[in-house]
């Protein structure tokens, strides 16, 4: 629910989804460095969307338990959701969100943010759109400040920014976002991005223009529908860009009624059995990979490229990358290059 009287990154409902001692959380990770209990809460807070218009967001806050110390805070960008529940505020039991209980428990004030058009925040999720990416995690920073004016918990100044995988890649973005446009409002302590997919114009474009087997073709639609919520210009149909038996899998996506993890199981089955094996280039039309192979200034790639994370850019504060060769989602080239 959205008023005209709320501006950007207001808290708007802050509920306590539970506690966790120390032994419980020694218990649950086995992590001898747990040194606190923990109080975790969703709050919902107010940011911009794309478009520039007001929406309210979702995102887990872990605060350590003892109202007596100061913490430094720790943003953890998450990675790809499956559906729209699939974050961090609604998975703190069963999900990427027990890391947030991992971290307040070593001592950090925990954020991490839902993103647009997943957990409460309508619309389509702008998938690995950095500008978004970074813009939701700062509102959340602004939010938790406001979240210490009413609750006894105290950071210092000290900012760390992590995420794995998409969250890698909202992890830089954030970092950058800071360092060039709000360095007189936060200052990063340090970054570790993990296998992010820093080189959307480079090696994950090359990825899918290859004939390489790859079974996580839903990434493909759900970029290229995300830059078309963002810009407006990717097509006018959605046969404009698939093919009529993909594109007739991805419009309920399109639509919210199917999930990601829904259209990737019957994008496998479908590429396999219409191509041979799932090689995700296929369900494109053809004229539509001669265009991003032949023109750089096609529209899908001046979308990707505006989304790297590392163009004219050098981190100030120090930023470390870890990747897994082993990776079979993102390349560990991404990281490499970046």
């Amino acid at each position: 629910f959205i008023t005209t009287a709320l501006s950007a990154q207001n808290i708007v409902t802050t509920t306590l989804l539970g506690t966790k001692t120390q032994s419980q959380l020694l218990s649950q990770f086995g992590f001898p460095f747990i040194q606190y209990g923990v109080k975790y809460y969703r709050i919902t807070y107010t940011t911009t969307n794309t478009q520039n218009a007001l929406d309210t967001v979702s995102g887990l806050l872990v605060v350590p338990n003892n109202p007596n110390k100061i913490f430094p805070r720790l943003v953890y960008q998450h990675g790809t959701s499956g559906s729209k529940l699939d974050v961090p505020s609604y998975t703190v039991n069963n999900g990427e969100g027990q890391l947030g209980l991992l971290l307040g428990g070593m001592g950090y004030v925990a954020l991490m943010p839902d993103y647009l058009g997943l957990g409460v925040s309508d619309g389509f999720h702008p998938y690995v759109h950095a500008a978004s990416e970074a813009s939701v995690a700062v509102d959340m920073l602004r939010a938790e400040k406001e979240f210490e004016a009413q609750n006894p918990v105290f950071t210092n100044d000290q900012l760390f920014i992590t995420g794995y995988s998409q969250g890698g890649h909202a992890a830089m973005a954030l970092h950058r976002s800071i360092e060039q446009e709000l360095s007189d409002e936060f200052t990063v302590t340090a970054a570790a991005p993990l296998s992010g997919p820093y080189s959307i114009s480079g090696v994950m474009r090359d990825l899918i223009l290859t004939d390489a087997v790859y079974y996580y073709p839903a990434y493909i639609p759900n970029t290229a529908l995300s830059y078309q919520t963002v810009y407006g210009n990717i097509f006018d149909e959605m046969t404009d860009l698939f093919k009529p038996e993909y594109a007739a899998l991805i419009t309920p996506f399109y639509n919210g009624t199917k999930t990601l993890s829904v259209l990737n199981s019957q994008l496998i089955s479908a590429l396999t059995a219409n191509e041979g094996a799932c090689r995700p280039f296929k369900m494109l039309q053809d004229s539509v990979v001669a265009g991003v192979e032949n023109n750089p200034n096609h529209p899908i790639n001046l979308a990707l490229k505006a989304n790297d994370t590392y163009n004219n850019w050098t981190p100030q504060a120090p930023m470390r990358f870890f990747y897994c060769k082993a990776d079979d989602q993102v390349p560990y080239m991404d990281s490499i290059i970046a």
